[in-house]
């Protein structure tokens, strides 16, 4: 997997790079695949929390991918996704708050790349069909993430 990164990380972004690795490892992505991680400010993603989801303010992490059928997730939703004209598998990109990040870090008394990690691999598998938008959902993304970051870390 291709994992572009852009915009100014507020941190190095290894541990991140491999915790989206892992987190989309266990569901099959061809080998080509690109994943783009972005990092914005706080106006740009209170901008696009607005636009795209109807909740006009900040957020820590966006994710736009290709639109899965109903219900699909991991490796379903993974052997759903197509390629474009020129044969590239874009998976999608992952939109972190920079500023949002450090906040939370600070908060949860651990270290920002940790909580970048930890970021990027939850918008991942949101890329995936993963969901957090009930209790079952949102233990399991949290599960599923705090695995990536600790395989990632080695740990």
């Amino acid at each position: 997997m291709r994992l572009a990164v852009r915009g100014e990380p507020p941190c190095d972004v290894r541990l991140a790079r491999a915790a989206v690795r892992e987190a989309l490892k266990p569901f099959g992505l061809a080998a080509d695949a690109r994943v783009a991680l972005a990092f914005v400010d706080d106006a740009e993603m209170r901008r696009l929390n607005a636009r795209h989801r109807g909740k006009d303010r900040t957020t820590d992490v966006l994710s736009f991918g290709q639109r899965l059928p109903a219900g699909a997730k991991g490796a379903d939703a993974a052997a759903a996704l197509s390629r474009d004209v020129d044969g590239a598998l874009d998976v999608g990109d992952i939109l972190v708050s920079a500023k949002v990040a450090a906040r939370q870090a600070k908060r949860r008394g651990h270290p920002l790349a940790r909580e970048v990690a930890f970021l990027a691999a939850h918008g991942a598998l949101h890329l995936l069909g993963f969901e957090d938008d009930t209790r079952a959902g949102y233990r399991e993304m949290l599960g599923l993430g705090e695995d990536a970051v600790r395989r990632a870390a080695g740990h």
